[in-house]
């Protein structure tokens, strides 16, 4: 399924994001080398505080929806 939404394309670019971080942590560790970077902890945080927004961007847009069909059924 393709979305054109802002919002999805934020939250599946922060995931894909996150996700390629995992794995190059995996494969550093993999390699024993297990110390993380702090710059890649920066990032990874930032990766999770841009997807923590986006998710909270969606579930605030899906309320509205619902509030707004709850409101178009009385």
């Amino acid at each position: 399924m393709s979305s054109t939404d802002p919002t999805t394309i934020g939250v599946h670019r922060a995931l894909h994001e996150a996700l390629n971080s995992a794995r190059e942590a995996r494969h550093r560790l993999d390699d024993g080398n297990a110390a993380p970077d702090l710059d890649d902890l920066v990032e990874l945080g930032t990766l999770l505080a841009a997807l923590s927004e986006s998710v909270m961007a969606v579930n605030s847009e899906m309320m509205a929806k619902a509030r707004l069909a709850r409101g178009s059924n009385t």
